[in-house]
């Protein structure tokens, strides 16, 4: 199965990231079929071809959770929002004082 995801570039206290296309059972910095954005998340820009994306999407191509929240909040595509899970929090009981 295609999935769309990260795949880190950048190196020590300065993360790079693409938005590539890639079959989801690879390693994340191994070879993808396709390069779909860019991810700066120092300067908080996305630069992503959200044509591609719709594209890839309609042909069956999943998508990571981070990858979706990346692309809808720099466009907010409701085809792109089915793919972000939210996670509920839970904390673990406090211990009482003796």
């Amino acid at each position: 199965m295609l999935t769309i995801r990260l795949a880190g570039i950048g190196r020590a206290k300065l993360p790079l990231y693409r938005i590539v296309l890639t079959e989801h059972s690879k390693p994340i910095k191994s070879g993808y079929q396709d390069v779909l954005g860019v991810y700066n998340p120092i300067k908080k820009t996305v630069d992503v071809d959200i044509e591609k994306v719709h594209h890839w999407i309609s042909q069956g191509a999943g998508m990571s959770s981070r990858a979706a929240k990346v692309i809808f909040n720099a466009t907010g595509s409701e085809q792109v929002k089915k793919f972000i899970v939210y996670k509920e929090r839970t904390r673990a009981p406090k211990k009482e004082a003796k």
